[in-house]
């Protein structure tokens, strides 16, 4: 159910470029202590990475060992550290659409993103990469209602377009409906929770942007993003 908004984010942002394609903001108001990278996806590319529940990794030791720009923790999982929910790697189904739940879909398709609630989720083969989780936090432009919770967070969002992604982790615990607030006062169309509490972390790596929000272990799937390279010269297409 979507929620008439009232802003409690009243302050000034400034997005700092750290990359070609990426920027930066880290915002400490209204409860909320984050950390936001936002990816283009014309220059960078995202990748769900299941693991496996014999081999977790965290996203820092994930990132470090593909050379990946960033990467944070994914969705829900049981106590075999098996997956819950979709998950598409490069094109393939590992993990079955899981029905019948509240959850949103991220999936990419053709170097777009987009988040629907997993009742409208409908295969596609030009599906890329795809990870279903929840809850869904922004439709629209506008914060949904949600339960009063409080919990260190992980979360993706994306613009109107689906041409850039942006990856969301807090230092701390925060309220989920403040997160929806927040990420819809900067003007995100839509975004998803990512699993959270202990599983929460963020690592990045660009240019002098090092971040390590480490969660208490590691997880069985992982969210990478990585440059692309370029058409025309087949180099790193976040350079200058």
């Amino acid at each position: 159910m979507l929620v008439v908004w009232f802003p409690l984010f009243a302050a000034a942002v400034a997005w700092t470029p750290v990359a070609s394609g990426v920027e930066h903001l880290r915002v400490t108001e209204g409860g909320i202590d984050a950390e936001l990278v936002r990816f283009d996806l014309a220059r960078f590319a995202a990748e769900v990475v299941v693991l496996g529940a014999d081999r977790p990794r965290t996203a820092a030791a994930l990132r470090g060992e593909t050379g990946a720009s960033a990467a944070v923790n994914g969705g829900f999982f049981d106590e075999d550290w098996r997956p819950l929910g979709l998950r598409i790697m490069s094109g393939k189904v590992v993990v079955a659409l899981r029905p019948r739940v509240d959850w949103g879909v991220l999936f990419l398709r053709r170097g777009r993103a987009r988040i629907v609630h997993s009742r409208d989720f409908r295969p596609d083969p030009a599906i890329e990469q795809a990870i279903q989780v929840g809850p869904r936090l922004v439709v629209d432009g506008q914060p949904l209602r949600l339960k009063p919770q409080v919990a260190r967070r992980t979360a993706v969002a994306l613009d109107r377009e689906g041409r850039s992604m942006t990856l969301i982790a807090t230092h701390a615990p925060a309220d989920a409906m403040r997160l929806a607030e927040l990420l819809a006062h900067l003007g995100f169309d839509s975004a998803v929770m990512f699993d959270g509490g202990p599983s929460s972390q963020l690592s990045a790596a660009l240019g002098d942007l090092h971040l390590d929000l480490r969660g208490d272990y590691a997880v069985p799937d992982v969210l990478l993003m990585r440059p692309r390279p370029s058409p025309t010269t087949g180099e790193d297409a976040s350079k200058p």
